[in-house]
């Protein structure tokens, strides 16, 4: 698991620059492919998204560590290291288990009720879901909204989408 962290905090790294970039690109360069407010839309989306890595990453490699303290004694180590979440925070934990998913250390007591942990921030858990909610509903209205711009630019003589004049060869234009 110790070898995953590097791994894990590159490949959000990498992500959350692309998406910037491309947050950034997309909102300050005029187009006239793009309108003001779909330009906008976009890289708000775009930021949202490189957020929700961000914060998603950050809660992962938390939970990350907290499998690499359990395990630093052995292969699953018993009783848990005194500075393990499951141990430093509960008595008469006997297991644990992590929840990539909802970012989540629950802890498996003696007569087997299980307890979440605050492993993991919880700002870090809201900023994560709000972030992945917020991406995807600015990308679906987004999307949604572009197959009414690239109609509506069918419409205006000169814009991309709309099919060039014809030449005939006599060589006068069509339209």
């Amino acid at each position: 698991m110790i070898f995953f962290l590097p791994v894990v905090l590159l490949t959000a790294l990498a992500s959350v620059v692309f998406l910037l970039a491309q947050s950034v690109r997309i909102a300050f360069t005029k187009s006239k492919r793009w309108p003001g407010w779909w330009r906008a839309l976009a890289g708000c989306a775009l930021a949202s998204g490189a957020t929700a890595v961000a914060s998603y990453a950050m809660g992962a490699l938390v939970l990350m560590s907290t499998v690499v303290v359990a395990q630093d004694g052995g292969a699953d180590s018993a009783p848990f290291p005194y500075n393990h979440p499951c141990r430093a925070k509960l008595q008469g934990a006997v297991d644990y288990e992590v929840d990539f998913r909802s970012l989540r250390t629950v802890c498996v007591m003696g007569d087997g009720e299980r307890r979440d942990v605050e492993d993991v921030p919880q700002r870090v858990r809201v900023t994560a879901a709000a972030s992945a909610a917020g991406t995807a509903l600015l990308g679906g209205i987004a999307l949604a909204s572009r197959e009414r711009l690239y109609t509506r630019a069918a419409r205006v003589p000169g814009t991309p989408g709309t099919p060039a004049p014809r030449s005939s060869p006599s060589g006068r234009r069509h339209s």
